[in-house]
């Protein structure tokens, strides 16, 4: 269910601040695919929590604009489900025929899964396997059938069929494969850094070998900004942008001056680009960034202790928060290790004449689940 291919698939990322939709195709020429159908549209506040979908009717209506906007008309759809509800273990198994692994997999579940077996969907793939130990590594994939089927409910409500169910890991992890074959054997993670959960995912040599969600996402900052500031959620969200967008055109610095009264009770119709060059700003995104850093510090901690491995040649940057301010000189500084800006379009092709190839770029990064799932449905 979760690690199968076919093809003609729209690959839709239904988050908790936003829906990305992605669709390829093969292609001539250097890249092997090409963009069909892109697209981001918000979702209403408070319909999605915690990656569970709270209120079905405007999600499913949201989709249905999303997708008849941009004339999609393929009705397959792989989509994917990530958080507390998703566990990913990799295991050690006796050598085994897949289909007796299949079924006996509720049995071997059991031991590493800490759900309710009868409660989950589960799926497996084999990594790799031993002869001379008569052993295989195998990754063991469980998902609680509630949030499965709500996610297959808002799909079909939209009058479309969800064909493929990933985890959001696993597309991150397939969008990487595809767009940088050439740093397949280094030692790498992937950091999706989205609204309400950060998707980790790691690869040892091109190997997989671990996969977490992080309780903790980019509505961090929205929040810090809202309650800091009194704003409300748009426009915090708006200096958010803007001050990243502030810093990107200047290379990362700092802004080179300070309007300290933008936020001034009793002021109506705040600048917000003010805010954007607001130092007071700047320091409460940078605590943010700690916090978010910090939380992230220790999963790799955990992932190191298990692996006794201490060093990576990169770590990724994908998400909504990839172009957070500072965000990843923060993370190298804390880490040491190199931090890279992940392009999940990187090998597709971007017809000029159907899209704005600056705009698509510059959203890339929020798209990269999106990417993964849409590849589900392409072989080159």
């Amino acid at each position: 269910m979760f690690l199968n291919r076919t093809r003609q698939i729209t690959g839709l990322d239904i988050g908790s601040h936003a829906v990305k939709m992605i669709a390829l195709r093969p292609a001539k020429g250097e890249l092997p695919f090409e963009l069909v159908h892109f697209g981001v549209a918000d979702v209403p506040e408070d319909t999605i929590v915690d990656g569970a979908i709270a209120d079905e009717e405007p999600v499913a209506r949201t989709i249905t604009e999303l997708l008849d906007q941009h004339k999609v008309k393929s009705p397959l759809i792989a989509a994917s489900v990530s958080g507390n509800a998703v566990i990913v273990r990799r295991v050690t198994l006796p050598r085994q025929d897949p289909d007796d692994l299949r079924a006996a997999l509720p049995y071997e579940a059991e031991e590493h899964i800490p759900f309710d077996i009868d409660d989950v969907d589960l799926d497996f793939a084999i990594l790799s396997e031993d002869d001379e130990s008569g052993s295989m590594d195998v990754v063991l994939v469980a998902a609680k059938r509630e949030r499965v089927d709500e996610h297959v409910a808002v799909i079909e409500a939209a009058k479309r069929t969800a064909t493929i169910m990933d985890i959001d890991a696993f597309a991150v992890q397939n969008a990487f494969e595809f767009n940088y074959p050439e740093r397949q054997f280094e030692d790498v993670a992937i950091l999706n850094l989205g609204s309400s959960v950060i998707n980790m995912a790691v690869l040892e040599g091109g190997n997989p070998s671990f996969w977490r969600d992080i309780a903790i996402g980019m509505q961090q900052y929205v929040v810090a900004l809202q309650r800091q500031f009194m704003l409300d959620a748009f426009d915090a969200e708006e200096v958010l942008r803007r001050v990243s967008r502030n810093a990107a055109a200047q290379g990362g610095g700092a802004p080179d001056r300070s309007l300290a009264e933008w936020s001034d009770e009793g002021e109506e119709g705040a600048d917000l680009q003010d805010a954007a060059t607001d130092p007071r700003v700047l320091e409460v995104i940078g605590q943010v960034s700690d916090r978010i850093i910090g939380e992230i510090s220790k999963t790799f901690d955990f992932y190191q202790a298990q692996a006794m491995r201490e060093h990576f040649d990169a770590v990724f940057l994908a998400g909504g928060g990839a172009h957070i301010t500072d965000l990843g000189n923060r993370l190298h500084d804390r880490m040491g290790w190199p931090v890279e800006i992940f392009d999940p379009l990187r090998r597709v092709k971007i017809p000029e004449g159907l899209f704005d190839p600056e705009y698509i770029r510059d959203s890339g990064p929020e798209s990269t689940v999106a990417v993964g799932l849409a590849l589900r449905g392409v072989t080159e």
